[in-house]
């Protein structure tokens, strides 16, 4: 019999007390009692009670021994990471991704669903259904021993109500309102969590992908459109500001003289970073006679894809590179024009835009580079991108979960 999770049920010192103790279990074990009294300033003999505490409750387990500095070998500790699990889901402009995680957040299953015109929200929230009760059953996992549910989307979002409000470029229509959470609770009797997308990608990454060790971090997504997000000092910048505006990240203007923007202004550096304004360029150049290979694959230039583009770019078509090193370039001045603002030690860039354009990638980043080493010298900013991919937002969306619950 599967207990509940012992850290939803009280506020007491004992119980803060496990808590703190299980933290530290679950990110550095295996580890000894003798390396827990030395971190956590217990004395042995309460330390040694609640270690007894969390291996009653099954919360941890003995894993081996470690290395003797004379007499007995030390037992070794680590949580009983699949004694419990969330469920994380990302829903975006082009996929809806939903990911079975253990405690340790490793992903156990996962399920992905290209959007399209036809994905309304109550065809996304079927499948969405579908999938999880598919990996429970495939898993035979009982809805005990399952944490919660927690929800990365595209904003603008009422985190507090669970509702996605207007979210722009959507391929289907009818995504207004959408009470998210409330839909999920009519089946699934747990704990939902919903919150920007951005979010939870950056706090993933800042945990796992870069084991904590950077404490001021932006995460940049590029696709449809732009999303960022920023952590500063270990914490994450979070805004209810974009619960009243459907537009978001990506409307920093550096060009007043460029295209019109989405949302009203022009040069906005959204205009020179997503892959609807990039097919709209290419189209543009392909319709002024401009010769590329693209010309061979489609009759009409509007049939143009991204995907066509991407090939067309590793195929070596100098149009289309010309025209991504352009983009690439703008995008790189926006990102150095934040770094200023920001001082993020660590950029993080994902999405589309820059998973499939490698050389979107390479040019934002010489650029921004540049730019920032003749500002300040000697002011090294790492760039890379997402190590966690395009999981790093369900990932983090599943994580929300277990740090609801460890606070």
């Amino acid at each position: 019999m599967i207990k509940r999770f012992r850290f939803s049920e009280s506020a007491s010192s004992k119980m803060k007390s496990m808590k703190y103790l299980y933290k530290l279990i679950r990110k550095q074990g295996p580890v000894t009692k003798g390396i827990l009294v030395e971190q956590t300033g217990f004395k042995q003999t309460t330390c040694a009670r609640i270690i007894d505490d969390l291996l009653r409750e099954g919360l941890i387990i003995e894993s081996g021994v470690g290395t003797s500095s004379g007499g007995r070998k030390p037992i070794m500790y680590t949580i009983n990471h699949q004694l419990y699990y969330s469920i994380g889901i990302d829903i975006s402009r082009t996929f809806t991704k939903v990911l079975l995680l253990d405690l340790q957040l490793n992903v156990i299953s996962e399920i992905r669903f290209s959007m399209d015109k036809t994905s309304t929200p109550q065809k996304t929230l079927t499948f969405i259904q579908h999938a999880i009760e598919q990996m429970l059953a495939e898993h035979q996992i009982g809805q005990e021993q399952l944490l919660g549910i927690g929800i990365g989307a595209v904003g603008p979002l009422d985190r507090h109500n669970g509702i996605m409000v207007n979210p722009v470029n959507f391929p289907a229509d009818y995504w207004n309102n959408v009470p998210i959470v409330d839909e999920l609770e009519k089946t699934f009797s747990t704990k939902i969590l919903l919150d920007k997308g951005i979010n939870a990608a950056v706090v993933a990454e800042h945990q796992l992908g870069l084991n904590e060790i950077v404490g001021n971090l932006s995460y940049m997504i590029a696709g449809v459109g732009i999303r960022l997000g920023i952590m500063t000092d270990h914490r994450l910048l979070k805004s209810d500001a974009e619960r009243f505006g459907k537009f978001g990240s990506g409307h920093m203007i550096i060009d007043t003289n460029g295209k019109k923007c989405i949302c009203g202004d022009y040069g906005c550096f959204h205009t020179c970073s997503t892959i609807l304004y990039l097919q709209e360029e290419i189209v543009h150049q392909l319709k002024r006679g401009y010769a590329s290979i693209l010309t061979e694959k489609v009759d009409d230039p509007d049939d143009v894809s991204f995907e066509d583009i991407c090939a067309a770019v590793e195929a070596g078509d100098s149009m289309c590179i010309q025209v991504v090193k352009d983009f690439g370039f703008f995008t790189g001045v926006a990102v150095s024009n934040i770094i200023t603002l920001l001082h993020s030690d660590y950029w993080v860039l994902s999405g589309p835009m820059f998973n499939r354009l490698n050389l979107f990638y390479e040019t934002v980043v010489s650029t921004a580079a540049n730019r920032i080493s003749r500002l300040y010298p000697g002011y090294d900013v790492k760039f890379r991108k997402a190590q966690l991919g395009e999981n790093a937002g369900a990932i983090g969306a599943g994580g929300m979960i277990v740090d609801y619950y460890l606070g």
